[in-house]
């Protein structure tokens, strides 16, 4: 495997800072530690790998960075662009908004009990009412106030998550919505984020053209076809016609039985050629062959309208059986319901703008055919083809930080690769950090400048990319790299596996996690070990056992 080295002299600032972040989260069984005092930063232009076995903590690192994870943080910096993306709120305000949300859900419940005691003692009732509805707009306002903190710093995250920093999730399938197509999904984070074009035709003007739709659609029909219009319009005069001066309900359905012969006689005279029309001037042979043509084709459009014919006097007689009042309250209806029109006008779609913007960004992603892929639907397209719309989701809001969380889970080597140069090439071209999190360290040599190592919640190692694999110092670094399987090694040999696997988090312990899950006792178990830099930007977990490479023990 090939290992990627930054080029050029000198050191890029820091695009992002997590620094000291220990997280929890709450269960029934207590707090659960997820998170114990992570330290990295991502530079400007970088791609920087974080690295470990499943329940390590990168995925909530990832989270809690652009403030989507549950937990709670107990102490710890995350700084964007300079600016802090945690917010916590003293115990002191959490114990009084809990305080003020009880009232007012126990004085909520009172108001109720004090309506019905004012349908029995509508004086005393009302009073005691009125002073628990003060009481109650009190609280509500108090906790309100309290909480003005927690949504401007919720609307902050908001603005940054998506415009700033955005995440390609491990699994494209559960990120993808399947009930819309992958333009719709596009283009609602652009709007979301404000970037998408201006539409081409406004929302109210859309929405009439929609409603009058059905009308247009009759205006056109009369244009090409006026015999149609015609008897249509005429059916519905007669219809209403005959329901208003009460002669429908004098109609039986036998005569209705012998009208099917009436517009079959009709359009066979309106279509069938019962005289010779005159030739075309010419020779008589081209003559004959164009009039046996039209007769052909007349005959066809003759039997393709009998199915018509015969069905219009049944729908008719519906019509006519059908009580005046009952057929009034079905128009209406059916003009209040305008789902029908504004389907049929492409209403729901995108606008035009929209889509051509939506089909650039998939062709940005080396999607083929992006037209047609844009009106697909998520299960409609392969693991690589959902990945690269995810990338392409990412990427439409144009973000300085991109978290790609696994994404080249559960797709082939081929598709791999292409993933992977195609974030390479999202990078180079527009100079955005990515903070790759993998379990393969072959991606990681191929991708990564510098590299996080991560283990039960804590970073033992980070390093530039050349300093980590020449030169391991973690026994923890040592095993994932021992059993990366390499072109040096023996043929038909055993890769070797680290012994045991991540302990459960609520059974950390305050030390060295790696000595609990290699089996080893002592004070290694007690005391944590202190991270220290070794080298310019080669930070170690200081644990005397794991930093001895004598003791590593592969099986």
């Amino acid at each position: 495997m090939s290992l990627i080295q930054r080029t050029g002299g000198d050191e890029l600032a820091n695009l992002l800072e997590i620094e000291g972040l220990r997280v929890h989260f709450d269960t029934l069984d207590g707090p659960i530690e997820a998170l114990n005092s992570v330290s990295f930063s991502v530079q400007e232009g970088e791609i920087m790998g974080v690295v470990g076995e499943s329940g390590c903590g990168k995925s909530v690192t990832s989270l809690v960075t652009i403030g989507l994870a549950s937990c709670e943080v107990d102490s710890g910096s995350i700084i964007f662009e300079g600016n802090e993306l945690l917010q916590r709120t003293p115990e002191t305000v959490e114990r009084k908004i809990a305080t003020s949300k009880r009232a007012s859900s126990i004085l909520l419940m009172a108001a109720v009990a004090g309506f019905f005691w004012t349908l029995f003692e509508p004086i005393t009732g009302l009073q005691v009412t009125l002073v628990i509805l003060a009481l109650l707009f009190l609280t509500t306002a108090f906790t309100w106030s309290m909480e003005r903190q927690k949504r401007l710093h919720e609307s902050f995250l908001r603005s940054i998550r998506g415009n700033r920093i955005s995440m390609i999730f491990q699994e494209p399938m559960t990120a993808l919505n399947p009930l819309y197509t992958v333009e719709k999904q596009i283009s609602e984070v652009m709007k979301e984020h404000g970037k998408a074009a201006e539409n081409e035709k406004s929302r109210w003007r859309r929405l009439v053209e929609a409603l009058a739709h059905p009308f247009t659609l009759l205006y056109l029909t009369s244009r090409t076809s006026p015999l149609n219009s015609s008897l249509f319009a005429l059916s519905v005069v007669t219809i209403v016609y005959l329901h208003l001066t009460d002669l429908a309900s004098r109609f039986f359905l036998y005569p209705f039985l012998l009208f099917p012969a009436i517009p079959s006689l009709a359009y066979a005279f309106h279509n069938l050629p019962w005289t010779t029309s005159l030739s075309t001037p010419g020779t008589h042979e081209t003559g004959e062959i164009g009039n046996q043509s039209s007769h052909s084709t007349a005959k066809q459009a003759a039997l393709s309208s009998l199915p018509l014919a015969v069905a219009a006097p049944i729908i008719l007689f519906l019509l006519l059986w059908m009580p005046f009042s009952a057929l009034v309250g079905a128009a209406i209806v059916c003009g209040i319901l305008a789902i029908p029109p504004l389907q049929a006008s492409n209403y729901f779609e995108l606008d035009p703008a929209h889509r051509e913007q939506v089909v650039g960004i998939l062709e940005e992603v080396r999607i083929p055919n992006p037209e047609t892929v844009a009106k697909m639907y998520p299960h409609e397209l392969s693991g690589g083809m959902r990945q690269r719309v995810m990338i392409a989701m990412m990427m439409s809001c144009e973000p300085k930080l991109l978290i790609a969380d696994e994404p080249t889970t559960a797709l082939d080597v081929t598709i791999q690769a292409q993933i992977l140069q195609l974030m390479k090439d999202l990078r180079d071209r527009e100079g955005t950090s990515i903070m790759l999190i993998t379990h393969d360290l072959g991606v990681i040599a191929e991708m990564c400048e510098s590299v996080t190592v991560m283990y039960a919640g804590r970073v033992v190692e980070r390093a530039p990319i050349l300093d980590l694999f020449s030169n391991p110092k973690h026994a923890y670094t040592r095993g994932l790299i021992s059993c990366t399987p390499s072109l040096s090694s023996t043929r038909k040999s055993i890769l070797p596996a680290i012994p045991g696997q991540v302990a459960n988090p609520s059974d950390f312990v305050e030390g060295c996690r790696f000595c609990q899950r290699m089996g080893r006792t002592g004070s290694t178990l007690t005391s944590p070990p202190d991270i220290r830099e070794i080298s310019p930007g080669h930070w170690v977990d200081m644990c005397p056992i794991c930093t001895d490479e004598e003791k590593d023990n592969w099986e």
